[in-house]
């Protein structure tokens, strides 16, 4: 990321002229430096994103039934995972070029992600029910009860 391997597909063993941080590129995509930071962020300060045993896993992991939409992926880390204090996170990846629906529990939501914005504090509020999920994007709710 941010680097300009000018087609140098392994360039383990180039030098600094083939890998240096391109810093004009951080500034072009500045969008995406922040989406990074924000998740980066979100990781670190939750320990649900950190479980380090299978049997962790396991235990809070569930799939979402997303039956009939492609690329579609939604889970949610339950029971505090791993000493989380939110109770429950929802992770939905829309890999499609059009918007998806998926029905929320109703539930009053933190919004940590959405339609390409992050914010590990929160953008706003949801209620739950039927939402949009953005083509492309990944919708993060979050609740503490």
């Amino acid at each position: 990321m941010f680097r300009n391997n000018k087609v140098v597909h392994n360039s383990y063993n180039s030098p600094d002229s083939i890998n240096a941080i391109d810093w004009d590129l951080k500034h072009k995509n500045a969008d995406l430096f922040n989406y990074y930071v924000e998740l980066i962020k979100l990781r670190k300060n939750h320990p649900a994103f950190r479980m380090t045993s299978a049997d962790d896993v396991a235990r809070h992991l569930v799939f979402d039934n997303v039956k009939n939409q492609e690329n579609l992926i939604s889970y949610s880390l339950k029971d505090n995972a791993n000493g989380d204090p939110w109770k429950e996170i929802k992770v939905i990846f829309n890999g499609s070029d059009t918007s998806r629906y998926v029905n929320i529990p109703k539930a009053k939501w933190i919004v940590i992600a959405e339609d390409g914005q992050i914010d590990a504090e929160g953008l706003g509020e949801s209620k739950g029910g039927k939402l949009t999920v953005a083509p492309r994007s990944a919708l993060i709710l979050a609740r503490e009860k």
